[in-house]
């Protein structure tokens, strides 16, 4: 991030650490690691957004408003219009959900953070989730997030590889789960020997 002289995305790390101190729904994982992976895998596609900086710091911040409603006056005050407009975007509490998803789709930002987020999830949820919370996520993918993108691709074609790489991702990790989860079990013989 300095390298780069993304300070601000420098201070939403320490700014987030303040809050995310606890664990993931696993019991074990940093709950801080989420949003660091997030922010990993969005670094990949940096020349495909129109605001590079604004990006990495929402992916920071995207649960902070959510998990913490006391952040959001702190955000709005050190970070910028955009980034603070775009966590707000990103918290569902209270939210319709076809009202969210169309919110988000309509914002450059939380539209690249949003579907980042949903990719970590995924990627996250085997041996944490029961199978009926995973499938859930899967609707969710189909329902909501892959129509979000492709809307928020055409509103903002600028970002049109990212989108497209998200997509590509979603539907792999989906695609995955599905086909494991329509696998029988497999069953561990005993090798018998002769006698």
């Amino acid at each position: 991030m300095l390298g780069k002289e993304y300070y601000d995305t420098a201070r939403a790390l320490e700014f987030a650490a303040k809050y995310h101190t606890g664990f993931r729904k696993d019991g074990i994982t940093p709950e801080l690691q989420h949003q660091v992976e997030i922010v990993h895998y969005l670094r990949t596609l940096l020349p495909s957004y129109i605001y590079p900086q604004d990006v990495l710091t929402t992916g920071v911040l995207h649960d902070t408003d959510e998990d913490y409603p006391q952040s959001r006056i702190e955000i709005e005050k050190h970070f910028n219009a955009r980034v603070a407009h775009s966590v707000a975007l990103l918290n569902k509490n209270g939210k319709d959900k076809t009202y969210y998803f169309e919110s988000i789709a309509q914002d450059e930002i939380a539209s690249i953070v949003k579907g980042a987020d949903r990719i970590h999830n995924i990627q996250s949820m085997i041996g944490v989730f029961n199978v009926q919370k995973q499938h859930k996520y899967i609707e969710e993918v189909e329902q909501y997030f892959l129509p979000m993108l492709k809307t928020a691709r055409r509103k903002f074609p600028q970002q049109e590889m990212a989108y497209e790489n998200i997509k590509h991702l979603l539907i792999s990790q989906i695609d995955l789960i599905k086909e494991i989860h329509n696998k029988p079990a497999l069953v561990s013989v005993k090798a018998v020997g002769n006698d």
